[in-house]
């Protein structure tokens, strides 16, 4: 039996009202679409093959795995990528960039000994934009290399704030040996970067 409205009452029936509050719904859609259409530009960059001559090649920076390579040190400094966070908060950030790992920035020559003992001098900035350093050694007698703490003008170099840079020809003590060493830098690498990035 149909339902009766009523006289002077609008009467809708359910389906009908659902059926106009979807209609009304997705006008509501189509008129946003088309009243905010957005330009989307995607650049697509075509992917280059890189063509170098057969007398270029890049090289890998650690001297330690290629035993060819001139014993040069490398000042460059290239700060990390930014970390991931998500899901804790990071806590002990360094306020200041820190500097390079730890490369051979030249030798150490045994002052006065008959037995011609060189060491490698290791060592790293201690901050970008200051002129610390942080050296160490690495003793090459028995089956383990131990790292030994070097220390100029009294004062250690393994420190959190380093101490100023070592230059040729200068006398460093090492701990362990208890004696002094003479000091022989490497030259600077040259920077070098590929044109065409």
């Amino acid at each position: 039996m149909a339902k009766k409205c009523a006289p002077g009452v609008f009467c809708i029936e359910n389906m009908t009202l659902f059926v106009l509050m979807v209609t009304i719904l997705i006008a509501i859609l189509v008129f946003y679409q088309v009243q905010n259409k957005e330009i989307k530009i995607i650049n697509k960059i075509p992917k280059q093959d890189l063509v170098m001559s057969g007398s270029q090649h890049v090289e890998n920076p650690n001297i330690f795995n290629n035993p060819h390579r001139p014993p040069l040190r490398d000042n460059q400094y290239f700060p990390p990528a930014g970390g991931d966070v998500r899901g804790g908060i990071p806590i002990n950030i360094k306020t200041r960039s820190t500097g390079q790992d730890y490369t051979q920035m030249g030798i150490l020559t045994k002052n006065g000994s008959p037995e011609n003992l060189i060491l490698p001098l290791m060592g790293r900035r201690t901050m970008t934009g200051r002129d610390k350093w942080n050296y160490y050694t690495i003793s090459n007698s028995g089956s383990v290399n131990t790292r030994l703490p070097v220390s100029v003008k009294g004062k250690s170099c393994t420190s959190e704030y380093g101490c100023d840079d070592i230059m040729n020809g200068e006398q460093v003590y090492v701990e362990g040996y208890d004696s002094t060493f003479k000091v022989t830098k490497y030259e600077n690498n040259e920077f070098q970067y590929i044109p065409v990035i």
